[in-house]
């Protein structure tokens, strides 16, 4: 039923015009909120929000309730579940955040660990060098401990003996005796 035909005062025209825009621009929210919600649903399945049994049954099963009573519903239904998709973003943008400060201090971490891997041959060339130090003082003190024995057995008048275990020789014959 066009209104503006009709034969009505001029304010009443023209707050009838005024509604018809609001329910215009209400009805272009609801078909890009409804096309948003569908997007969204046909990109992730998994994440819609639990149904109950209000929001899944039909607006046009309730035919006394007027229409703007069921658009309202459907805003409140459409409302509900942005919010819905909101927390679910709010979260994962959360779960974002942690999972790049992990990562930036993971790669901190690396980098330190590559830098003392690139230092370590070079720790253990000192460490075998300070040890071989060791052994190569040890051997020299060894060595000339060594010559001072050996320059005091040659001073004293020690004749080491020439045939310190001498065992008979055998010979051809003594060993025929034998067998």
């Amino acid at each position: 039923m066009d209104y503006s035909k009709t034969h009505l005062p001029d304010d009443v025209q023209s707050e009838i015009s005024q509604l018809n825009e609001q329910l215009r621009v209400r009805d272009q929210l609801v078909d890009q909120l409804s096309m948003e919600l569908y997007r969204l649903i046909k990109a992730n399945p998994a994440a819609l929000p639990p149904a109950s049994a209000s929001a899944v049954a039909p607006v046009t099963s309730n035919r006394s309730t007027p229409p703007g009573d069921a658009l309202s519903q459907e805003l409140m239904t459409l409302e509900s579940q942005i919010e819905f998709y909101q927390t679910q973003i709010d979260k994962r943008d959360a779960q974002i955040a942690h999972l790049q400060s992990s990562c930036q201090s993971l790669s901190e971490r690396n980098q330190m660990l590559e830098h003392l891997v690139q230092e370590l041959p070079e720790v253990y060339r000192q460490k075998f060098s300070n040890r071989l130090d060791q052994v190569k003082t040890k051997v020299k003190s060894l060595q000339l401990e060594n010559r001072r024995l050996y320059s005091a057995l040659q001073d004293s008048d020690y004749a080491p003996p020439t045939d310190v275990m001498s065992l008979p020789t055998r010979t051809k014959a003594s060993r025929d005796r034998r067998s």
